[in-house]
């Protein structure tokens, strides 16, 4: 039912993410390339007058502007620079052919940002438009509704195969959050549980004994009321230590778990993660060890995703001297986004906090600025050897 939901949703009003975001940015921009295509009839046309060219120019230079706007723009602003686009390859198609490029550049914006009909139907119209163009005003030219048309249907079959894997990306994402919630909701549950278990009768036990306390002293019964007291404190010295260990429990984080999860969030957002991680570490580490771990590859992957222009990081994690009564471990992660102004940089709550974390297990933590890659985080645990006796 969950699944269903969220697909109706997304087939109904989906949010596309900008054309100039996350791996279609790259896409987007390179695409540009094949635009220089509408001067190759100007070449083959030369001489030409300056006007002529001039004129080409111009409106070649007023679409690479509007294009990079519009991929820059939501969904709703789009009509408004599609139609001027239009309207740039229909006034250019009388004194140059190539504008026929410009269609294919909307047919593309088209198929990505709406629906698979309303798509079809923009695009059936211009093409309908472009061979009005070529039977009545522009009859010289034999081949400018092929070249358009073809161009158009390509880069339209791209538009709509881009917004596919899009929403299947967003399906994904979608049903991966909810099942984070699933799995926050049973947790939250299962503590509950546990505290319930751990507390409920050792609780009720307490409350007997204080009320058979009272009734022994009552009856100036000092003797007996002495003993159950001495039980009391017992009991709840006894439910103070269960109650301390069920916490322990659920303050200890899985490093496993925590890299997983982010792993999937940043390559959600268009990210590549490369792990190198033993898979027997956690049999290695302390449960204090492995939560601070935990909170800070958390942190690093959560600065990447927020304030990172990285489209690769890599993450090792590797133990040494394992044989040994006090095994060791390096963690290293690199961020390859790009920093301009390194100089400038300072840490904040996060990079502090991290190093408060390694110092908490006895590791050493060091971080690196630079132009590429931009960050790197290394830390070496320097666990005390134990006095052997």
């Amino acid at each position: 039912m969950l699944k269903h939901n969220t697909d109706t949703q997304l087939e109904q009003s989906p949010t596309m993410p900008l054309l100039a975001s996350g791996r279609k940015k790259r896409w987007s921009y390179s695409s540009l390339f094949f635009s220089l295509f509408f001067f190759v009839p100007l070449l083959l046309s030369l001489p030409l007058s300056s006007a002529v060219l001039s004129f080409n120019v111009l409106a070649y230079t007023l679409f690479v502007m509007t294009y990079l706007v519009a991929i820059n723009k939501p969904q709703h602003q789009l009509p408004f620079y599609i139609a001027f686009i239009l309207a740039l390859g229909y006034v250019t198609t009388y004194s140059n052919p190539g504008g026929a490029v410009f269609f294919g550049f909307v047919a593309f914006i088209c198929g990505y940002y709406y629906a698979l009909k309303r798509s079809l139907l923009i695009m059936s119209l211009v093409l309908i438009s472009l061979a009005a163009l070529q039977f009545y005003f522009i009859k010289t030219n034999d081949y400018f509704l092929l070249a358009a048309a073809i161009n158009s249907v390509v880069l339209l079959g791209f538009g709509i195969m881009e917004r596919k894997e899009t929403l299947h990306q967003l399906k994904e994402s979608q049903h991966a959050a909810s099942l984070r919630t699933l799995s926050a909701i049973a947790e939250r549950e299962r503590i509950g549980r546990d505290l319930h278990d751990v507390a409920g009768h050792a609780l009720s036990s307490i409350s007997l004994k204080a009320q058979l306390a009272d009734k022994l002293l009552s009856k100036n019964n000092v003797e007996l009321a002495q003993q159950e007291v001495r039980a009391l404190a017992e009991l709840s010295q006894s439910l103070l230590s269960e109650i301390r260990h069920a916490v322990s429990d659920i303050k200890q984080l899985s490093l496993n778990d925590e890299i997983t999860k982010n792993k999937a969030l940043l390559m959600e957002n268009d990210v590549n993660v490369n792990l190198d991680v033993d898979g027997d570490i956690n049999q290695h580490i302390s449960a204090m060890e492995e939560t601070q771990l935990a909170l800070i590859v958390k942190e690093l992957f959560t600065n990447t995703l927020r304030y990172s222009n990285a489209t690769h990081v890599t993450l090792s994690l590797k133990l040494s001297q394992i044989n040994t009564p006090d095994p060791s471990y390096t963690l290293e992660y690199h961020d390859f986004g790009r920093l301009d102004n390194v100089n400038q940089i300072k840490e904040g709550n996060g990079l502090k906090g991290m190093r408060e974390r390694a110092a908490s297990i006895s590791a050493q933590a060091t971080m690196t600025f630079s132009s590429h890659p931009g960050f790197t985080f290394t830390l070496t645990s320097n666990t005390p050897k134990r006095t052997h006796l």
